[in-house]
């Protein structure tokens, strides 16, 4: 029996230009505009990985992560994804990644988001909060 996420597939990519019009749609607390062309260039420099979510054959979205260690064990950290479908928790987060950071001998997955309802989804489906981090610029 075909499951749901077998319509979806990651697919690496070097496709920076179009990830970059994907990832200014991604909300994120950044005043000063550091975020993007920080991951632009981490992608870049191949620190970070770009893939392009892929649903029924055609590109719904991107995703850019890396991988860390953390403790005595590898994780895989989802520093931003953005995708068109509405399950993108369900089927990005949760089967995609996590096969990927299965694949890549990841213990775990870590995600940053500022979207509380991405948040609240995500606890549904056994993630817990590791951290909260909080940010004050001191440049008035």
């Amino acid at each position: 029996m075909q499951s749901a996420l077998d319509s979806y597939a990651l697919r690496a990519s070097a496709d920076f230009s179009a990830a970059e019009v994907a990832l200014r749609g991604i909300p994120n607390d950044d005043p000063q505009g550091v975020f993007l062309p920080t991951v632009l260039q981490a992608l870049k420099e191949q620190r970070y990985f770009l893939s392009e979510i892929h649903h029924e054959g055609k590109v719904d979205g991107f995703t850019v992560y890396f991988f860390e260690t953390f403790g005595t064990h590898r994780e895989l950290v989802s520093v931003a994804t953005s995708a068109k479908t509405a399950n993108k928790i369900r089927y990005v987060l949760e089967g995609l990644l996590i096969n990927l950071a299965i694949q890549n001998n990841c213990q775990s997955l870590r995600m940053h988001t500022v979207r509380q309802g991405l948040v609240k989804e995500a606890i549904l489906h056994g993630w817990h909060v590791a951290e909260i981090v909080l940010r004050k610029n001191l440049n008035a």
